[in-house]
């Protein structure tokens, strides 16, 4: 028997990390005995749904105590209990896979309402105010994709059976299909030089200003030291200043958003992020298939899947001082480098690939569709206020 489950989408306009983890999986649906439909605001994923056929429907999705006004948009926020339990029925809907915590606000009364299991499946960390104002803690079941993600709430007192962690999974053979692309010719570079790459979205969480002061300060030594960069955003303009404010802007070398990003990857040196935050680091795991030894902080899930000394560097998370050292070992001692490349692409192709991620998601719908239990007790979505009002009022600093 086929079970309709529909998951709910909360973001942005546009598809990266958390979006192609979801259309992953819901590519491996039918495989696995579900039907898939998509209820999200993000209009880029609804027509990418659109376009393979999958069933989805796009509505705004108001917050109550949100960071956008309104900020008490009761009515909004009524018609998205009510829409969902319409959608519940009509579809005759028997899980719901919450892609992000912000849909948890409405769809997890929803789903007690209709009386059908719901999983929360959390990409990032959340400070604590919305950690209560979305209530997690009602969750009946969370998938975090780290352990770095899911201490958070255990921490708080959310019961660890109802806690499953389960890391990203890549298409590994998608991948290093990718055709290797001869970069340092493309950028009109000598092949002798050593060319660093990094991947995301230009954002201060992401750090390429780091990487960039790194480079200037690698070029002080070794004047053949370049760094490319793949992705866009609102710093670019800023990034491209900075590096000309540095005199590295014949160094520094930003190509946009790529579709092969990993054959990009295959024709660089290294690949280093400068990641501020890191719920998991899917693009840093990514990366190691291309065959190329990986620079980056230990921060968040990242230890988690790069473990240093032997499938990359990890650098402590403050300033550029550390980073730019780890640079320069793999600069220095190339062959190195060659040896924790091949062991990381062995342990990501082996352990964190997508067959095994979407497996472990579906045998947790299975179990949850066997052990349904209608509700969760309302007070514990009251948890981490207790842990947020001690450590700021009597420890001192910002928390959550």
């Amino acid at each position: 028997m086929k079970n309709n489950i529909l998951f709910v989408h909360y973001g942005n306009d546009w598809i990266r990390g958390s979006e192609n983890c979801l259309l992953d999986l819901i590519r491996y649906c039918p495989e696995h005995g579900f039907e898939a439909y998509l209820w999200t605001n993000n209009a880029s994923l609804h027509r990418y749904a659109q376009s393979y056929n999958i069933n989805t429907q796009i509505d705004a999705f108001p917050l109550l105590l949100g960071w956008l006004k309104p900020r008490f948009h009761i009515v909004g926020w009524l018609n998205l209990i009510i829409k969902a339990c319409r959608l519940i029925k009509q579809n005759k809907i028997t899980m719901v896979h919450v892609n992000s915590g912000a849909p948890c606000q409405w769809m997890i009364l929803a789903t007690r309402l209709m009386n059908i299991p719901l999983v929360t499946q959390l990409h990032s960390a959340y400070p604590a105010r919305d950690r209560i104002t979305l209530g997690l803690h009602l969750s009946p079941h969370t998938i975090a994709v780290s352990n770095y993600v899911g201490q958070q709430l255990s921490k708080e007192g959310y019961p660890l059976e109802r806690l499953s962690t389960i890391h990203n999974g890549i298409d590994v053979s998608k991948f290093v299909a990718q055709a290797k692309v001869d970069t340092k010719e493309v950028l009109g570079l000598p092949q002798d030089s050593f060319l660093f790459a990094t991947v995301g979205s230009l954002i201060y969480d992401k750090g390429m200003d780091r990487i960039i002061t790194a480079i200037q300060s690698l070029n002080m030594d070794n004047a053949n030291v370049h760094l490319l960069v793949v992705g866009d955003g609102p710093l670019r303009c800023e990034l491209e200043r900075m590096a000309k404010t540095l005199y590295v802007e014949n160094k520094v070398h930003f190509i946009g958003v790529q579709n092969n990003v990993v054959g990009w990857l295959k024709g660089c040196d290294a690949f280093v992020s400068g990641s501020r935050r890191e719920a998991f680091g899917l693009a840093i795991a990514e990366a190691t298939l291309a065959d190329i030894p990986v620079v980056a902080p230990r921060e968040g899930g990242i230890p988690e899947f790069i473990h240093h000394g032997t499938t990359g560097l990890l650098y402590p998370n403050h300033g550029t001082a550390p980073l730019t050292k780890m640079m320069a070992v793999v600069v220095e001692h190339q062959q190195f480098g060659k040896q924790l490349s091949r062991r990381a692409r062995k342990h990501i192709a082996e352990n964190f690939n997508i067959e095994l991620s979407s497996r472990k998601v579906f045998q947790v719908y299975k179990q949850l569709l066997v052990e349904h239990k209608a509700s969760v007790s309302l007070w514990r979505t009251f948890i981490p206020l207790k842990t947020y009002l001690t450590k700021r009022f009597f420890l001192g600093g910002q928390h959550g």
